[in-house]
C-alpha cells in the first residue's frame, strides 16, 4: 500500500507543474452526487449503458480531452435497475427478477473492470482501492500503442462511477485524475466513511456549513 501510495503522490508532484497551464478546477455534478478535478469543463453525453445481466440502464459520460490526455468519467445509475427489471419477462425459475436486479447492483464494479481488461494491452495495476472509504478498483494498462490508461471504478448509493484517463506514449501518469474523485450527499456535502474489519461503514461526520 505505502508503494501505491507514493506513486500517486509521485504523478501528482509530476502533474502540479502544468496544472496552471491546464486550468485544472472542480467539476461539481449535483444531481449525480459528485466532485471531480477536470482541466476544462467536460462535455456532457447521455446514453445507456448495458449491464451485466442484459438490461439498458442510463448512464452519462462526462470527457475532456487536450494535448495531455483523454479525460472521462461514467456515471451509471443503477438505481432504475430494479423498476427495469419489474418490467421484464421473468428470467428466473422462481418468477422473479428482483435477485437479478441486486445481482447486477453488487457487481457492478467487478463487471467494468472486467470490461476494461478485456480491452487488451498489459495490466500493470489491477488491485482494491478506496476513495474516502468507499470500496473500488483500480487498474492501469499499458495499451497496445503504448499510450497508457489510468483507471477507478467505484459503487456509492446506486451508482456507478468509471474513472479513465489515457495518456500517449511517455506521457504523464494521471494520478491527480484517478484520485479526485468526491462523493456527495444531497447538500452537496463531500462522504467519507469509517471502514471495520467485519465490512460495515460509518459516516464521518463532517460540518453542515461548507462542502466538505
Amino acid at each position: 500500500m505505502m508503494r501505491i501510495l507514493l506513486a500517486i503522490m509521485g504523478s501528482i508532484l509530476i502533474v502540479s507543474g502544468t496544472t496552471s497551464a491546464q486550468e485544472w478546477a472542480e467539476y461539481v455534478d449535483q444531481e449525480e452526487h459528485f466532485a471531480i478535478n477536470f482541466p476544462g469543463t467536460p462535455e456532457i453525453l447521455e446514453f445507456g449503458y448495458a449491464s451485466e445481466y442484459g438490461v439498458t440502464l442510463p448512464a452519462k459520460a462526462y470527457t475532456l480531452n487536450n494535448d495531455e490526455a483523454a479525460y472521462s468519467l461514467t456515471v451509471v445509475n443503477y438505481n432504475e435497475g430494479q423498476r427495469i427489471y419489474e418490467e421484464l419477462p421473468d428470467r428466473t425459475d422462481e418468477g422473479n427478477n428482483s435477485a437479478l436486479w441486486l445481482y447486477d447492483q453488487r457487481a457492478a464494479t467487478s463487471y467494468a473492470a472486467h470490461n476494461i481488461r478485456k480491452r487488451g494491452g498489459e495490466i500493470t495495476f489491477d488491485a482494491w482501492n478506496h476513495i474516502d472509504m468507499v470500496e473500488g478498483h483500480q487498474l492501469q494498462v499499458t495499451n497496445v500503442d503504448e499510450s497508457r490508461t489510468y483507471a477507478g471504478i467505484y459503487l456509492h448509493q446506486g451508482r456507478l462511477y468509471i474513472i479513465e484517463a489515457t495518456v500517449p506514449a511517455g506521457g504523464l501518469p494521471q494520478g491527480l485524475f484517478q484520485q479526485s474523485l468526491s462523493f456527495l450527499d444531497d447538500e452537496a456535502r463531500r462522504i467519507r466513511y469509517q471502514l471495520t474489519p467485519d465490512g460495515s461503514k460509518a459516516r464521518v461526520p463532517r460540518p453542515v456549513t461548507g462542502t466538505y
